[in-house]
């Protein structure tokens, strides 16, 4: 026989028994851990712009006071949830390979993340400062560097350089992706005049070159560890010093 509205699971009998409410399912346990598991679940779904204080405590089901005897204010949670990305995010001198291959994988792997999740580059430029597994990811990209013999100075050098590259490089990509192609109307009438002014670059272009192109990053990567690599013979085929 058919489920009507009135014998059905939902009817009046049921809503009655129940107040009119729906009884609340068991309750998980708060801790430091899953709020910061669920805010990250949150930036993910909906950006960070959508993360506050209030919003993270709709969707754990508590009050938003609740969230404050846990963390102090939202900078403080945005540091708990980059420290909790770099520690999903591996050990550089795990990785398989040589040095410099190993700076290469992870130059790509950061690269994949900061395209696809924008909101990690934002973390990164509001919160400079380092946390617990910020600090055992530098400690690995230093292991990284094993048996080169290079001056740590310069080893850590490499990884601000090679962490710069990546973050810039990403950044320019995601902001052009989001922005409409042209000029805009104010700039169109001089873009006009200044064309007149390029030959070399109409020359460039006529041979099918293409600026701001898609290999831009691995050209540039390349580039980079081309430069790492020779620093290196130039420290392993160095004199001694004299002491």
């Amino acid at each position: 026989m058919p489920t009507t509205p009135d014998s059905g699971p939902g009817g009046p009998s049921r809503r009655r028994a129940s107040g009119g409410r729906r009884r609340p399912g068991p309750r998980r346990r708060l801790s430091l851990e899953l709020i910061v598991d669920t805010a990250i679940e949150l930036v993910e779904a909906r950006g960070l712009s959508a993360l506050s204080m209030r919003s993270l405590a709709e969707r754990l089901g508590t009050a938003p006071g609740t969230l404050y005897t846990y963390v102090a204010n939202r900078s403080a949670l945005e540091a708990l949830i980059l420290d909790a990305v770099v520690a999903r995010d591996g050990l550089p001198h795990e990785l398989p390979g040589t040095w410099l291959e190993k700076l290469e994988t992870w130059a790509r792997k950061d690269w994949v993340t900061f395209r696809e999740k924008p909101w990690v580059m934002e973390l990164r430029r509001a919160n400079p400062d380092f946390g617990p597994a910020s600090v055992i990811w530098l400690d690995s990209a230093l292991r990284v560097f094993d048996g080169t013999e290079l001056p740590a100075q310069v080893k850590l050098d490499m990884i601000d350089a090679l962490d710069a590259y990546v973050l810039g490089a990403a950044t320019v990509d995601v902001q052009s992706n989001g922005r409409a192609p042209g000029p805009s109307p104010e700039l169109s009438g001089k873009l006009d005049e200044a064309q007149l002014k390029v030959p070399t670059l109409f020359q460039a272009l006529s041979t099918g070159a293409t600026p701001f192109s898609a290999s831009g990053f691995e050209f540039g990567l390349h580039c980079l560890l081309a430069g790492f690599r020779a620093i290196a013979e130039e420290t392993r085929d160095a004199p001694p010093q004299a002491p």
